[in-house]
């Protein structure tokens, strides 16, 4: 695991089981990861109110999807309300109270629930619960399914899930590393080690995802590539 991770989780329809699978998440990571700081974000569309709710006494109302993540083991908790014409304005101001809100020497992980809010946040991956009934999928959640790294259609495990959550973000992270350092569809050996290397990762994968890419790794000293 690479931190801080986003992970956003979006539906074809409500009623498919988001918050449950936040709750589950929050406590799964809480015991593997010692000293884990989790931020939760709800989202709910409304044209009556745009805010940003940090009021504990708000966001732990019993019986809130909100106090369900708290109770979980979020360390703290979001609740963003606003239309779809304001949802990138309140995105950014979310983006930049997270970067004051959230400790740099603590390893983290934001976790967000709303198909609109996912779609201007961006998360390192998107986790898509698509239920049996196609047909029924809302508009906005066909818009996040596009997207979407992970899509669960039927009864899960907790541990496979954060499997492919772990190997989703190291490839894009490996990706966008040997995007930004290449130059001309090139890359030192060295400068792909060093990405190995920052990333804990085993060279071989970084070799992976620079052939993909196209990428040709020069200069090769020790063969690692």
């Amino acid at each position: 695991m690479i931190f801080p991770l986003s992970i956003g989780v979006t539906s074809g329809r409500s009623g498919l089981g988001k918050t449950t699978f936040i709750e589950n998440f929050i406590k799964f990571v809480k015991k593997r990861y010692k000293n884990l700081f989790i931020v939760a974000i709800k989202y709910t569309k409304t044209d009556q109110i745009t805010n940003i709710i940090t009021n504990s006494e708000v966001i732990e109302k019993f019986g809130k999807d909100t106090e369900r993540m708290k109770t979980a083991g979020a360390d703290f908790v979001y609740w963003v309300q606003s239309n779809r014409e304001e949802l990138g304005i309140l995105s950014e101001k979310l983006k930049h109270e997270l970067t004051l809100s959230i400790p740099s020497f603590r390893d983290t992980i934001i976790i967000m629930e709303g198909n609109s809010l996912v779609r201007f946040m961006h998360p390192d991956v998107i986790i898509f619960f698509k239920g049996k009934m196609t047909e029924q999928i809302k508009p906005s959640g066909k818009d996040v399914l596009d997207i979407a790294d992970i899509i669960i259609e039927k009864d899960y495990k907790m541990e496979e899930i954060m499997s492919k959550v772990e190997e989703i973000q190291q490839k894009k992270q490996i990706e966008k590393l040997l995007k930004d350092r290449s130059n001309d569809g090139r890359i030192t050996c060295s400068e792909a080690r060093k990405i190995a290397e920052e990333l804990r990762v085993p060279y071989i994968e970084v070799g992976r995802m620079a052939n993909e890419l196209k990428i040709k790794i020069k200069k090769c000293e020790l063969g690692c590539f």
